[in-house]
């Protein structure tokens, strides 16, 4: 089980099955489409066929301000794009990731998700700027299956933030978004980031390390800056909570 789940789990008060994620931290692409692998979250090997890393160049304004970088980018049907692990001994339940628009074309971004070469469900397609959570459930493969997320399109798609579950297993509910959440910069570049919301009352900011260790505890109002600055640079997790809701995010520091 990795870290970022054991901490999810004590943040949420709640039962935590999931055996896998991925969020791409480790992962180490340039601006040009290429095939290789990486080795992800707790030691699983990733493959990639022709992909490349998400930069301001390749997304959209309304994209970036929404996604929490590393994150891999799929270039298209034609080429093949996809990126497949496997899920280790205890199977998959269920999976789910996150899902953006890259680039500006009209066309509706989608992907296939298969196990063990099998298409098991296409996501939804889309074409705006928002946040596509992607979760498929009842899958209930034993074994060392093999979870692969292939581009159905002509046009590119953000993958990020994949998560597995045990087979017969159920993931946790990672986050309940309050309207209007938005984290902003992020990654923070200058020493702090704002919290915005369709609310302007009291909030309450929690950070968390990968080890679970809480740097951050405090409370503001509407928008006003997070000072972050005595933070090193790495990932943490970001718990606000708002009126009785909450949502959690990876927060990067740079």
């Amino acid at each position: 089980m990795k870290k970022i789940h054991l901490l999810m789990a004590l943040l949420c008060a709640m039962t935590l099955f999931a055996q896998g994620t991925e969020s791409f931290s480790n992962l180490s692409l340039t601006p040009s489409y290429s095939d290789g692998d990486f080795e992800g979250n707790n030691g699983i090997t990733w493959n990639y066929v022709h992909c490349r890393n998400v930069t301001s160049a390749t997304s959209t304004t309304g994209t970036l301000e929404k996604i929490s970088l590393p994150a891999i980018l799929l270039k298209d049907e034609n080429n093949g794009s996809s990126v497949y692990a496997m899920s280790g001994i205890n199977g998959v339940g269920q999976v789910r990731m996150n899902l953006y628009k890259a680039y500006t074309s009209s066309t509706l971004r989608q992907i296939d998700l298969y196990v063990n070469d099998v298409l098991v469900e296409t996501s939804s397609g889309f074409d705006d700027e928002e946040e596509h959570e992607f979760l498929i459930t009842d899958i209930n493969v034993s074994g060392d299956v093999k979870i692969e997320i292939k581009n159905t399109k002509s046009v590119q798609i953000i993958v990020d933030n994949i998560e597995w579950s045990s087979n017969n297993q159920v993931l946790s509910i990672t986050k309940n978004k309050f309207n209007g959440f938005e984290i902003y910069p992020n990654p923070v570049q200058e020493g702090g980031f704002r919290i915005m919301s369709s609310s302007h009352t009291l909030k309450s900011i929690l950070v968390y390390d990968m080890l679970g260790q809480q740097v951050l505890n405090q409370k503001v109002m509407g928008n006003e800056i997070i000072d972050v600055s005595n933070l090193k640079i790495g990932i943490y997790i970001l718990k606000v909570e708002e009126q009785g809701e909450f949502a959690m995010r990876k927060l990067v520091i740079e």
